[in-house]
Order: C-alpha cells, then sequence, then structure tokens
C-alpha cells in the first residue's frame, strides 16, 4: 500500500466584529483544550480608503490570531450599517417590487441612491420589513481580508440584527431592545403583543453626548422615540453591548437587562 500524505487543517472558527475604528477577532479552537485568542488592529479613516486597504488590517488581525483556513463570522457595528423600516407596496408581491420599496425608502430617508450599498432585508410582501444597508466597500474588504487567508467568510451580521435576532421571540410586551457601541445606542422600537405579532415599528440610531451619558438622558430618549412613532414607550430595554453601572432600573420604573459581547464579535 502507498503511504498516502495527509495534511490537517486547524479547526475551529473565528469572531471578527468590524467598527469604523477597529477590527478584533476572536479565535475559537475546535478543540477543548485550545485557548481562544483575541487580536485588535486599528482602521484606516474609511471615507477615503478603498477596498483593498480596508482589508489589510482585517487579514492581518485574522493572520495574527491564527485564522488561516477558518471559517469566519463576522458582525459589524451599527457606526457602519443604516437600518430602516420598508412598507411593501400594495399588491407587490414580487421581490423587483420589494427592492424597489426599499431603494425608495433609503433614498427618501439618507438622500442617495442604493448604488454603493449592500442590501439586506427581513423581505415581507404584506407587512412592514427591516432592512439594512452596508457600504459596498465594507463588504468587499470582508471578503478579500477572508480570501487573502484562504478562509470562508461563513456570515457577516450588522450588530442589532444579531441583536434583533437573539431577542425577539423573548422579549415582554413592553420591551424593546437596542445595541451600544463606543459613540452609538440604537433603539428597536417594538410594537404588537405576543411572540409572533411582535414586530419593529421603527429603528434609531442615536448619538451619545458624551460616555457618561446618565439613565435620565436614555429614559428621555425613550420617551421621545416613542412619541415620534406613536407607540407606547416600554417599561424594559434589553440593551446588547458592555454593561454600565448607571443604567439600571431608574425612579420611573425602566428596567435595563443586559446581554454583554463577546471579544470579537456575538453578542452571548
Amino acid at each position: 500500500m502507498r503511504d498516502r500524505l495527509m495534511r490537517i487543517w486547524p479547526r475551529g472558527h473565528c469572531h471578527l466584529r468590524l467598527s469604523r475604528d477597529g477590527v478584533s477577532v476572536l479565535r475559537v479552537s475546535g478543540s477543548r483544550k485550545g485557548a481562544p485568542v483575541v487580536v485588535e488592529r486599528p482602521m484606516p479613516m474609511l471615507a477615503d480608503a478603498t477596498p483593498d486597504a480596508l482589508a489589510a488590517p482585517i487579514a492581518a488581525a485574522l493572520e495574527a490570531a491564527g485564522g488561516t483556513r477558518l471559517p469566519v463570522h463576522a458582525t459589524i457595528d451599527d457606526d457602519l450599517a443604516r437600518y430602516f423600516i420598508v412598507t411593501p407596496p400594495a399588491n407587490g408581491a414580487r421581490m423587483h417590487d420589494l427592492r424597489a420599496a426599499a431603494g425608495v425608502r433609503f433614498q427618501l430617508l439618507y438622500g442617495e441612491s442604493l448604488a454603493n450599498w449592500q442590501l439586506a432585508a427581513d423581505w415581507h410582501a404584506a407587512k412592514p420589513f427591516l432592512a439594512c444597508a452596508v457600504p459596498q466597500r465594507v463588504h468587499a474588504a470582508l471578503r478579500l481580508a477572508v480570501d487573502a487567508q484562504r478562509g470562508c467568510l461563513a456570515s457577516v451580521t450588522p450588530i442589532f440584527v444579531a441583536a434583533w435576532n437573539r431577542s425577539r421571540r423573548r422579549l415582554d410586551n413592553d420591551a424593546w431592545v437596542a445595541t451600544l457601541g463606543d459613540s452609538a445606542l440604537t433603539l428597536g422600537l417594538v410594537a404588537g403583543a405576543g411572540a409572533k405579532a411582535r414586530r419593529l415599528s421603527a429603528v434609531r440610531t442615536l448619538s451619545l453626548p458624551d460616555r457618561t451619558a446618565p439613565v435620565t438622558w436614555l429614559r428621555d430618549q425613550l420617551a421621545r422615540a416613542a412619541l415620534l412613532d406613536n407607540v407606547p414607550p416600554p417599561s424594559a430595554l434589553h440593551i446588547h453591548g458592555a454593561p454600565r453601572d448607571d443604567w439600571h432600573k431608574d425612579a420611573a420604573g425602566l428596567n435595563v437587562h443586559w446581554h454583554p459581547t463577546r471579544e470579537g464579535g456575538t453578542t452571548r
């Protein structure tokens, strides 16, 4: 019998988190004995960077974490994404009609076309649905970086979408969901009673005034968002992000539930 040369590729996967300021990679070993590895790299200025320039630090972080030839699950911070709710057109059952409605809504909200954006949505022909747009340069940079490490880009998920998917069936009737980053808070306004009827009525990303914004600022923003969208304000808020000691139950009865995030990407 001839000897056969077998090459054993490393097992495991990577969670990659990309923001406007940096990229972090968490490599999880396929073995229980292997310790997780975390690597962080700064990102160049997004405004003038080409996909190749954006891909370089991402690929470097993957290589430093030992992520060569591994599947990569990427999450994108809310400061790189745009969220909006689309109302499907009457009698518009075709995907072309839904995409056209999303394009019109994006143009109305942001004053530009979707030509340079990668669009994904929870497409539905009979009820309003959540849509999300990510710059095509960012999406292309992720693919270039993972290809450079001979890996597989298994998924790309914006942070708020990941949080909503995890929380939607566990929310009480008077609860909203949110994601907290270094400089922004993204609110998901929830309407409808019952797990099957619950839906997002709006998604709003708010700039934090500073890192020490008090819980009263949070409560005021919730009340303002509820007023603008004509929905009741929540009594509970599920926040995905790094917990803040000063954002808990306040005198007005707002209950804040924290869902910490792992280094490199996804929420628990």
